[in-house]
């Protein structure tokens, strides 16, 4: 071990434990790419460093260092070897003679190395945010992505998101309204299941002891993924406005569930069904489903709006007298079709 690479233990111990500053890491940088040796020496501390692939450190921004000023001072150096060998007139071999271009390759080469092991082993620190029911239930993500959590819940992201995608690890409820970006898919991790949108409104239930997660959405579309232990893809469904996707971890099953659907699935599991502004139409598709009844509406009721909740033990015809009084409806009964005017 030399003089010189004494001098840079310190600073490689630094750099690994995630302590070193971005000028430490443009110094610590600059070095490596002077020469094969650095390099050498470099990965012979890395290997050295046992518990490297297992430490979680936050370290400075990528952006912070500044790889062409690290590459000017390389070539600034190479320039004062070569001016010092032209005035002793000494004829060098080929590869002497171009050495400013082998080292400005092999340089190239050393920064390329740095950046796939950055992109495997990223400076970006992790950012936890945690609910508890006493802080703000209301919390806005670097790319504009807002989240309004109904009850406790932890979302984890990088603290800068990647280039080709935007991925985010959460559990518990929350509302999400996804910053819109096309380039960009949003992918939240949770557990053996995934979901993914560009740009969308939605509700998502994914408490980690729940049998079942839910994404109830609003506006645009996603895409739901079910993997098994090994990270293999299992299934995946599709999810429009107005419908659900449901993953059973219990079950190992992912599906969609209509509008119809999910408010026969809410009468069955919550024993009570419930209409929050919700259009007359909409509101006779499910009755209809969860009944087995028809309905005829008239388009003048179709578009009119209902706010109620209704337990499991009323029949149709307490349902439809509650919707005529609150709607100012008028409800009648000929044979076994009901009719709404």
């Amino acid at each position: 071990m030399n003089s010189v690479n004494n001098k840079y233990d310190a600073l490689i111990m630094s750099y690994f434990d995630g302590q070193c500053s971005a000028d430490e890491a443009f110094e610590l940088l600059s070095w490596v790419a002077e020469s094969e040796d650095n390099r050498l020496y470099f990965k012979s501390l890395k290997d050295e460093h046992e518990v490297w692939s297992l430490t979680d450190f936050a370290m400075p921004e990528l952006d912070e260092v500044d790889v062409e000023a690290a590459l000017d001072a390389v070539n600034a150096k190479i320039d004062a070897l070569e001016e010092n060998a032209d005035s002793n007139m000494v004829q060098m071999p080929w590869l002497r003679r171009n050495y400013k271009y082998v080292s400005g390759v092999a340089a190239a080469l050393v920064v390329a190395l740095f950046i796939g092991f950055l992109v495997k082993n990223p400076f970006n620190s992790t950012v936890t945010y945690a609910y508890n029911g006493q802080n703000e239930s209301a919390y806005v993500l670097p790319d504009g992505t807002s989240i309004d959590f109904n009850s406790e819940g932890v979302i984890s992201y990088p603290k800068s998101f990647a280039k080709d995608v935007r991925s985010a690890n959460f559990e518990g409820t929350a509302y999400f309204d996804v910053a819109k970006d096309e380039t960009r898919p949003f992918v939240l991790h949770c557990g053996n299941m995934d979901v993914e949108v560009l740009g969308t409104t939605f509700l998502l239930n994914a408490d980690k002891e729940a049998e079942r997660y839910t994404v109830d959405l609003y506006t645009g579309k996603v895409m739901m993924t079910a993997f098994d232990e090994k990270g293999n893809t299992l299934s995946q469904v599709e999810v429009n406005p107005g419908e659900r996707g449901v993953w059973n971890a219990t079950e190992s099953e992912l599906k969609m569930m209509t509008y119809s659907e999910v408010k026969e699935d809410e009468l069955q599991t919550n024993h009570v069904l419930v209409f929050d502004n919700e259009q007359l139409s909409k509101i006779v598709e499910a009755l209809e489903y969860i009944y087995k009844v028809e309905i005829n509406l008239s388009d003048a009721c179709a578009s009119k709006k209902l706010t109620a909740r209704f337990s499991d033990d009323e029949s149709i015809d307490d349902v439809l007298e509650t919707i005529a009084l609150v709607s100012e409806v008028t409800v009648t009964k000929e044979g076994d079709i009901y009719q709404i005017r």
